[in-house]
């Protein structure tokens, strides 16, 4: 641990054995309000905007849905997206790199280009989420292809992210570990004039990320992230807002592409040991700007328009160790190394008129919208000499010289639009029906592909703080065709992999909303995806495999008492490839039969609170062939925080300690090999709002 950061984290240590306030979000009409309160701020959820793309509550939403509030990151001073999603047990972590982390969601993997929402809409995400710009985070479960196009049946995460507001704020903190990690973050927002019809927002986040993994000549691997971003809205008048959002990150980092685990379970080499050489890196830059116009024409009415631009760039050195290739009696193994130059730009636009009205005696909540997505892709790689490492003996390779006339360039392209239409009609006090349809097509090269889908859905509210729900809903993935020439199926333009869910569950509002608690048990299956009739040195692609995914789960959010907050969930899940020409009767790669997780908040006073969380995920298969296993495991977590008054404000500080007991553990990976748990961690986190 470097001086400084024993010093910070003794520091605040020393602080808290002497009794919390932060800045509080409530959302009006969109619109945040930062207020001080000298109490501690509790666990709640509302609604989910991203369900239902309009202000539905969540009681009258046929489909689970799990909201993660904003101070539940705060208290667990979440560093990624990945912190984020422990709390939700039907989501697991899979593989993590440098630069981003992949995660399932019912057992799904989650599309980077289809799956992750930011504030509703169709984000690419094949990039680290700055967790500096976001407010919370919801968690759809099921195709919601109804509303949002072409995605995994899993279900979506939308990244819900902070919007300007009325009063006058900033907020500075550092955050960090043991290891060496520093991060400083700048969160402002206010109004511009005195009308208050101009407000903005703006966050700078600055880390220094030093990993606890080292490379085989001892230096530890690390990271710098910077990100920026700037949100104004408008007042036009007193039924028409615009809204401008832009933001900048740099990622540079060196590479770890996780672990080798042994034939007896054990991480070759050891916990610490990086297989990739120290000179890799990944510089990746993203951008991405754009505007949001709402319109309340009647008091019943509105419309809602945007569009969003994205710019993603990557370089990678990678020296692509060939684990696979590893002898055990001479620890040597192979490297492939090359260089990479990627390219994304992505445009979006979005159109939502959202409405209510009374017909025949019955109230319908209508939603008529549609969207469109330009995607573009482009790359430069070029391959160096294979090399030799070798574990044992820490020997590193050095970097090659590439010839980049030899490099060779790739491109694609695609046009993707829908539109839908959805009506949520409430028959009675107790029963509601939810009807919609979607056409979606997409345009490509030798892959178009246009589908219809429905979405069907049933509330009943036997109580009026409880509804039980039934819904069936479908999602649709369109595929390319097969460009690779070594392929028996070459140029074979491929069907759309479909999706359908059938889900029961139930929702229950408790201490007049405070706590809410939801429950569901589903049936999942995914058609028509890819297989191999060939073998892996001949591959001859078809479709026609069917995996199917059956489980419930339990959730429940919010304060229990005055001093009392919680978020737990669980899930139980049974899932196989049903047909499959080589993994028929297996359980897909690092889905666990049963995952738990719960998080507490105690306040011992107003100013002193304790938190107390278990992470529990059981045993999964290393690989789709289930040739090896990973062991089950819970992780502990624990953390104090405090609020010192300073000049009429409060000074809050937050030490938690992550992996509390030491555990051993593994977590995702892919192709063999595996990210390690990380051990005992210490974490510090200060901040002052004025």
């Amino acid at each position: 641990m470097s001086t400084n950061i024993k010093l910070i984290s003794a520091l605040i240590a020393g602080i808290l054995h002497s009794g919390s306030a932060v800045a509080t979000t409530v959302n009006d009409a969109n619109i945040e309000v930062i207020t001080i309160n000298g109490h501690q701020q509790h666990y709640k959820t509302d609604q989910a905007h991203g369900a239902m793309r309009s202000d539905v509550s969540l009681l009258d939403t046929p489909q689970s849905v799990v909201v993660i509030p904003k101070e539940v990151m705060d208290d667990q001073l979440v560093r990624t997206l990945g912190d984020t999603l422990k709390n939700d047990a039907s989501i697991s972590i899979g593989r993590v790199t440098t630069d981003r982390e992949r995660f399932s969601l019912r057992g799904f993997s989650l599309d980077e280009s289809t799956n992750l929402l930011k504030d509703g809409h169709q984000h690419f995400s094949k990039y680290r989420i700055p967790m500096a710009l976001v407010e919370n985070v919801e968690v759809l479960k099921g195709p919601s292809s109804l509303l949002y196009g072409q995605s995994t049946p899993g279900g979506l995460v939308n990244l819900v992210t902070k919007k300007p507001t009325y009063d006058s704020f900033l907020t500075l903190g550092v955050k960090g570990d043991e290891n060496g990690s520093i991060r400083g973050v700048l969160d402002a927002g206010g109004s511009l004039n005195e009308a208050q019809t101009i407000r903005y927002r703006a966050v700078l986040e600055k880390e220094q990320n030093e990993n606890w993994r080292e490379y085989q000549d001892g230096i530890a691997q690390d990271s710098d992230f910077l990100v920026g971003s700037l949100m104004t809205d408008f007042d036009l008048g007193n039924d028409l807002r615009l809204s401008l959002h832009f933001d900048k990150s740099d990622d540079i980092a060196g590479q770890d592409s996780g672990a080798l685990i042994d034939d007896n379970g054990d991480v070759v080499g050891g916990d610490e040991t990086i297989w990739d050489m120290p000179w890799t890196t990944i510089d990746a830059k993203s951008e991405n700007y754009g505007a949001d116009l709402r319109y309340q024409f009647s008091d019943n009415w509105e419309f809602a328009a945007g569009y969003n631009k994205q710019h993603n760039e990557r370089e990678r050195w990678e020296s692509k160790p060939q684990t696979s290739s590893y002898e055990p009696d001479t620890g040597r193994y192979k490297n492939k190394p090359y260089n990479k130059l990627e390219d994304w730009v992505q445009q979006a636009f979005y159109f939502d008129f959202v409405g209510s009205i009374e017909l025949a005696g019955m109230q319908h909540e209508l939603l008529i919208g549609g969207n469109y997505v330009d995607h573009q892709y482009s790359s430069l790689k070029v391959k160096g000499k294979m090399g030799s490492g070798n574990i044992s003996s820490g020997f590193i390779a050095s970097q090659p010289d590439f010839d980049y006339a030899d490099a060779k360039a790739s491109s694609d392209e695609y046009q993707y639009y829908g539109v839908f239409a959805q009506d949520l009609i409430s028959l009675n006090d107790e029963w509601q029906v939810l009807l919609g349809t979607r056409y979606d097509q997409q345009d490509k090269t030798d892959a178009d592909s246009y589908s219809v889908l429905p979405k069907f859905g049933v509330v009943y509210h036997p109580v009026e703080n409880a509804s039980l729900y039934a819904n069936y809903s479908v999602s649709f993935e369109p595929q390319g065709s097969i460009l690779d020439s070594e392929d028996g199926s070459y140029g074979l333009e491929l069907d759309p992999i479909k999706g359908k869910m059938v889900e029961l569950g139930t929702k229950w509002a408790f201490l007049s909303g405070r706590i809410r608690l939801n429950a569901a048990v589903f049936d999942i299956e995914r058609k028509n995806i890819l297989t191999n009739e060939g073998t892996a040195d001949n591959p001859i692609t078809t479709q026609g495999g069917v995996q199917r995914h059956r489980g419930f789960e339990f959730g429940g959010v919010g304060q229990i008492n005055d001093d009392l907050s919680l978020i737990t969930s669980l899930m139980y899940l049974d899932a196989e490839y049903s047909s499959h020409d080589e993994f028929k009767g297996n359980r897909p790669e690092d889905v666990p039969e049963w995952t738990a997780s719960i998080w507490a908040k105690y306040s011992l006073t107003d100013r002193m609170a304790v938190n107390l969380g278990a992470f529990y995920e059981g045993e999964r298969f290393g690989d789709a062939a289930n040739t090896f296993e990973k062991d089950a495991y819970t992780r502990i977590d624990t953390g104090i925080s405090y609020a010192i008054p300073v000049a009429g404000q409060d000074l809050q500080l937050r030490v938690n300690i992550e992996n509390l007991f030491d555990t051993d553990y593994l977590g995702g990976g892919e192709n063999g090999e595996v990210n390690v748990g990380k051990p005992k961690t210490v974490k510090f986190g200060v901040s002052y709002t004025f």
